[in-house]
């Protein structure tokens, strides 16, 4: 049932079985942010890149929160430092991949697979994977909020 809800609603965004989008312009912009674009980032931006996916804000039915895949928009909406703390602080590899923005929260994809969402000096696990990201975000998941401390 749940994971009918996560396919209908990316399929209202546009995806489809096999999509393959160009992320040559994604790339170009990550390196030059001095992101290294490991394979499941890129995996995950040929699949999902250029989406928005809206779904309902679970904390105030009747809006709408939209999450667009988009590398180059949000990594525009923060300086690359911050993300490099949030790096340090897990420990591992983060790609900039889009943004919630109506929550200010910028997402991120690991190097083990796993999503995040940051604002500021906040970050949030928000899955294992992306499905389950989605899932926590449009059910009202209450997450751990970890704050980053300066280096």
């Amino acid at each position: 049932m749940l994971e009918r809800k996560i396919r209908e609603i990316l399929q209202n965004a546009g995806w489809f079985e096999g999509r393959n989008v160009d992320i040559s312009g994604y790339v170009e912009f990550l390196n030059e942010e001095e992101y290294f674009v490991f394979e499941r980032a890129a995996d995950f931006l040929t699949e999902y890149g250029g989406l928005t996916i809206q779904f309902e804000n679970p904390k105030r039915l009747g809006s709408y929160l939209h999450l667009t895949i988009d590398p180059i928009n949000a990594g525009k909406s923060i300086l690359r430092e911050l993300s490099k703390r949030y790096e340090n602080h897990c420990k591992e590899s983060f790609v900039i991949i889009g943004e919630v923005s109506l929550m200010d929260m910028t997402w991120y994809i690991s190097s083990t697979g796993a999503f995040y969402g940051g604002n500021d000096d906040f970050l949030i696990r928000l899955g294992d994977n992306f499905c389950q990201s989605v899932l926590n975000l449009i059910s009202g998941e209450e997450f751990e909020v970890v704050t980053i401390e300066d280096e």
